[in-house]
């Protein structure tokens, strides 16, 4: 059967999984329906009730019977079919537990590999000026699968910025609105999964291929593809659902498979690895978002391949807006993008069941994040203590200064020690103290001649209120006369 893509001109021929009555016998209709511009065509099955699949996976039905896989020019698919649906590879289940192992390379025939299934070669010996805006690794040609792991862990564990995780550990403000946040792929089920018109026109530019991987080459695909979906779930989860323009950069960053080209050979690896770049590189850097994020790559896998689907298209819809890393979809997610429409949703479902059973610990990334917090929160409370022991001090200064009494021409004395010096006064013999009276009252008549005449006419008790300034001088010398006379009085009789 042939299709018509008016938006690009072309015809494209659709391969369905049950037959269809030959349409030479004109049992076939076709109209135009104007509301939605579409052409509506109405084809009789040669079974009457025959269910055909994968209607919806149109990178599929553009594919013809036969088509050749990446590597194999000369080799046709002659695997089975069931509804539509091709078999996986060797049709097998995974331990997703069990450690696989990467096969091996051939370096003089082939060169160190990567990309999807690590099927290419030689890439970026001749882009060496796109590495870097690309790829975290350098020289991918020239290192094995296991050099470029054990470069990433080093690279991981060397630039982790412990304040800045300390930052986000106590700030949580930020960090709860995206661990709060519920993503909309929460709320349907796979049966409700729907590809948008964007999705569909992406999918009709897709390549016509199938890729036959044997099982190690399975493994390395399957475990990639939960590491590059936990990228895409984090940036869905900070981002809340609004992509923006940094969603390319946490996508490629995060993501061990596109920043390092590493393969995974289980998928606690895979785990560690993607929970420990989420702490190390991105914005936000919360352990509890981390683990926010490993449930949603498990809910997005549960809900089988066409939501996988329709997260890779919109990877790859990054990727093209954001040069130079368009390499990236032609290394890994254009073929992740064919290969899923061909993959049984039980693989994937088993893989969510397994990824939702693992647990990975702070100890686990080797970041030692206890130790850290454990520290961190230490030094808290040391400074809450010297804080309460500083404000204590104050309260002692502030008590101390209220018990302070201010005394006119004199000191600033405790009131205990006011007191004290009230009854030492009252105990000085009178010649003491009329010496000393004697010297305060001649000291104040120099300073104020105005408060003296006030205290002696006050002693006195004989000063009338119409007395002049003159007067109360007088009366200030008469009473210093007494006074003095006085004291000559008790020295002779001291003498005596």
């Amino acid at each position: 059967m042939f299709f018509v893509n008016r938006s690009f001109h072309q015809t494209y021929r659709l391969t369905f999984s049950g037959r269809l009555v030959d349409s030479e016998l004109e049992k076939h209709t076709a109209k135009f329906d104007a509301a939605v511009g579409a052409f509506i065509i109405v084809c009789e099955k040669e079974t009457p009730g025959q269910h055909f699949a994968n209607l919806d996976m149109l990178t599929t039905l553009l594919a013809p019977h036969g088509a050749t896989g990446v590597n194999k020019p000369m080799i046709e698919v002659v695997g089975d079919e069931k509804d539509g649906e091709l078999l996986d590879e060797q049709d097998e289940d995974f331990d997703w537990m069990y450690e696989q192992t990467l096969p091996e390379e051939n370096i003089v025939t082939g060169g160190h590999k990567y990309g999807f299934a690590n099927n290419t070669t030689g890439v970026f010996t001749a882009l060496q000026n796109e590495l870097k805006g690309v790829v975290d690794v350098s020289d991918p040609d020239n290192k094995s699968a296991s050099q470029r792991r054990e470069e990433r862990i080093t690279h991981e564990l060397r630039v982790f910025d412990e304040d800045h995780y300390l930052a986000d550990y106590f700030e949580v403000d930020t960090a709860q609105q995206c661990v709060e946040f519920i993503p909309e792929f929460y709320s349907i089920t796979s049966d409700e999964v729907e590809l948008s018109d964007q999705d569909k026109e992406d999918m009709m530019k897709l390549p016509r291929k199938e890729h036959l991987l044997d099982k190690g080459a399975q493994s390395i695909v399957y475990l990639g593809l939960v590491d590059i979906l936990y990228s895409w779930c984090y940036n869905h989860r900070v981002t809340l659902g609004e992509n923006c323009v940094e969603s390319a950069w946490n996508v490629a960053k995060l993501s061990s498979t596109l920043s390092w080209f590493d393969s995974f050979t289980h998928l606690k690896d895979v785990a560690v690895g993607s929970v420990r770049r989420s702490v190390t590189f991105p914005l936000i850097r919360n352990w509890l978002l981390s683990q926010e994020v490993l449930k949603d790559t498990a809910q997005i896998l549960s809900l089988g391949r066409k939501k996988v689907l329709q997260c890779l298209l919109e990877i790859q819809r990054f990727f093209n807006s954001s040069e130079p890393r368009y390499l990236l979809n032609q290394l890994y997610i254009t073929d992740y993008c064919v290969w899923i429409q061909r993959i049984k949703d039980n693989k994937l479902i088993s893989l969510a069941d397994s990824l939702k059973k693992l647990k990975i610990s702070k100890d686990d990334i080797c970041l030692d994040l206890e130790d850290l917090e454990a520290a961190a929160h230490l030094v808290l409370e040391e400074e809450e203590e010297n804080a309460l022991a500083h404000g204590e001090n104050i309260n002692n200064i502030v008590t101390d200064f209220a018990g302070l009494t201010v005394i006119e021409n004199g000191a600033a004395l405790g009131a205990n020690d006011n007191e004290d010096g009230l009854k030492k006064g009252a105990a000085i013999n009178p010649r003491e103290g009329l010496a000393q009276l004697s010297d305060s009252d001649s000291s104040s008549s120099e300073s104020d001649s105005e408060d003296d005449s006030d205290e002696d006419s006050d002693s006195s008790d004989s000063s009338d209120d119409s007395s002049d300034d003159d007067s109360d001088r007088d009366g200030s010398s008469s009473d210093s006369s007494e006074l003095d006379s006085d004291d000559d009085t008790l020295s002779e009789s001291d003498e005596e």
